[in-house]
């Protein structure tokens, strides 16, 4: 009994650590990418967008979990509560499925490097984090700039293979995941995959040429 005792209090004094640890490494993962954009923003105009693209981009595929986010947007994970949500993931080839994580890639980092064109004394100030079911974490941020109102960030990380990615970035209660999900089963059930990735394709050049003069 004495010896089960002290096993006892060693997992309690374990415990603690451990999860304290697991989210520590989900923040450095979360503040990785927020320092990454402030230097893009702060180094804007001398960057230009090509700049801050090849500045983010592996920052962006480090950080986020971005097949998962392929996946979720065309339906992979689907309701068994709700079939009639359907899965278009499945029905695509192994070649198709490369094509849209690799656009999808493209266009996130595109995204980034578009929005973050300019620096005003902005900066990420980090909130609280909460632990959720299925080995996730969201972890809160607030964006603060002087005479400017914070913007709230909601990341919620998932640990793939011992790692935190971001799988979901909320912005002041807007879930960026749901608004792809929508948008991207909207455009392949009325217009087939191949017009999809035309659309993203356009995006990424629609940013590009915007941001192709002085930021």
């Amino acid at each position: 009994m004495y010896i089960q005792a002290i096993i006892g209090i060693l997992l309690l004094c374990l415990a603690p650590f451990s999860i304290a640890e697991e989210q520590s490494d989900a923040k450095q993962t979360v503040d990785k990418l927020n320092v990454t954009i402030i230097e893009a923003m702060k180094n804007a105009k001398q960057l230009g967008y090509k700049g801050r693209y090849a500045k983010l981009d592996p920052v962006i595929k480090e950080t986020h979990d971005l097949p998962f986010i392929a996946q979720f947007t065309l339906g992979a994970l689907v309701n068994p509560k709700d079939p009639a949500l359907g899965s278009h993931w499945k029905n695509l080839n192994d070649e198709q499925k490369k094509a849209f994580i690799d656009k999808l890639t493209d266009l996130s980092i595109a995204t980034y490097a578009a929005q973050f064109n300019s620096y005003s004394g902005e900066d990420f100030k980090f909130e609280s984090e909460q632990g959720m079911k299925s080995n996730r974490v969201t972890l809160r941020y607030e964006l603060v700039a002087p005479k400017e109102k914070p913007v709230l960030f909601e990341y919620v990380l998932s640990q793939i293979n011992g790692q935190w990615a971001i799988i979901n970035i909320v912005v002041d209660g807007i879930s960026d995941l749901a608004l792809k999900k929508a948008q991207y089963t909207s455009i392949i059930e009325r217009e087939g995959f191949d017009n999809l990735l035309k659309k993203l394709s356009q995006k990424i050049t629609d940013y590009a040429n915007n941001n192709s003069g002085p930021s």
